[in-house]
């Protein structure tokens, strides 16, 4: 099976726990806020919109550990560990979309962004304060609410969700002091950077989620080894795809990481080997929200000229390279798994390489 046919699969299953979840709420919460229900509407629709990787990757690596023929109660659950990490995805974007003051997210404008339209129609003094505060709420709800749904799996369960996303907010916190000087970090320091906000939480907590669902903790350091060195790989290429990917797939601008000036490294990279007449053009473009497309294309042209998409993706290259062995000693020390869910895992990992959104 591959990981697009798995995930056609389950992402269906896993939507029906989330439209279950939010629209119970809307009759289980009370309504003195105002618009209770639009806020859960809005949450539905929003974390509907997502790939719903984490929630994926969580369900396929229960179903490793699994008879293929499982069904009922059992795997029911799985979808509701999936729908879990979904919620807790939607609400750690809400703020970060917040942070880094971004308007669109998967094609539609942010969730900060709406609440501010719907305050500035219904006359607030201040919209643009209220979206952003009624979005921070909305954010915490979903912590909340998918923390409703983790507390069925156990105090193991709970433990390994706490300790994984306090790292992604400490990572987060790290993310945004970088991105408020002007000074650019090394390679090694971005890379510590993407290890505990990306490659634990988008990777390496699904999978040993699924493991403690399946009651195969004794799996977890080889699961940990996959997911850092997949979550990285993921990474960087969204990092290229955010220069060269299609905007119409990725639901948002191409070079926005640019205007943005997010020290990705692409950037990192680049910046000490220009020349002084291209550093001064680049230091003028990068951070700069009024650039256009032929800004964005000067610095995709010396991304090629000095060799930084060669440099990266053997790097990426790597990374692959590093997950593939850690899969074929899963695959060594547990031996019987799941066929179809180890399929699904591999084709995950050329997925990652050569993913276009």
């Amino acid at each position: 099976m591959s990981f697009h046919e798995y995930s056609k699969r389950t992402k269906e299953k896993i939507s029906e726990i989330l439209r279950q979840e939010l629209s119970q709420a809307v009759s289980n919460y009370p309504s003195f806020s105002g618009d209770s229900a639009g806020i859960f509407n809005s949450l539905k629709e929003y974390a509907l919109a997502g790939k719903m990787l984490r929630g994926l990757l969580a369900c396929l690596s229960v179903e490793l550990f699994s008879d293929s023929g499982q069904k009922g109660p059992a795997r029911i659950e799985m979808y509701r560990l999936g729908a879990a990490l979904e919620l807790l995805q939607a609400g750690l974007l809400i703020h970060d979309d917040i942070m880094d003051e971004d308007s669109l997210r998967r094609g539609l404008p942010t969730m900060h962004k709406r609440f501010e339209l719907e305050s500035a129609h219904s006359g607030a003094q201040n919209p643009s304060h209220l979206g952003e505060a009624i979005a921070i709420c909305a954010g915490d709800i979903c912590f909340f609410s998918a923390w409703n749904l983790v507390s069925g799996f156990g105090a193991e369960m709970q433990r390994l969700f706490s300790r994984e996303l306090v790292k992604v907010c400490l990572a987060q916190a790290r993310d945004v002091r970088l991105g408020s000087h002007s000074h650019f970090p090394d390679l090694e320091e971005s890379m510590d950077v993407y290890t505990y906000k990306t490659a634990r939480y988008t990777i390496c907590l699904p999978l040993l989620a699924g493991a403690i669902a399946a009651g195969r903790s004794d799996a977890a350091p080889l699961l940990e080894e996959i997911g850092l060195n997949l979550g990285i790989l993921f990474q960087l290429k969204d990092d290229y795809l955010g220069l060269f990917g299609d905007e119409a797939c990725l639901g948002k601008p191409i070079g926005s990481d640019l205007r943005e000036g997010k020290k990705t490294p692409y950037m990192i990279l680049l910046r000490p080997r220009l020349a002084a007449a291209e550093k001064a053009r680049f230091d003028s473009i990068f951070a700069n929200e009024a650039i256009d497309a032929a800004d964005v294309e000067f610095v995709r042209g010396l991304i090629f000229v000095y060799g930084i998409d060669k440099a990266l993706e053997k790097i990426e290259n790597e990374y692959a390279q590093k997950a593939q062995a850690s899969l074929a000693r899963l695959l060594q020390a547990f031996p019987g798994l799941n066929g179809d869910a180890v399929q699904a895992l591999k084709d995950f990992v050329e997925y990652s390489l050569s993913r276009t959104f």
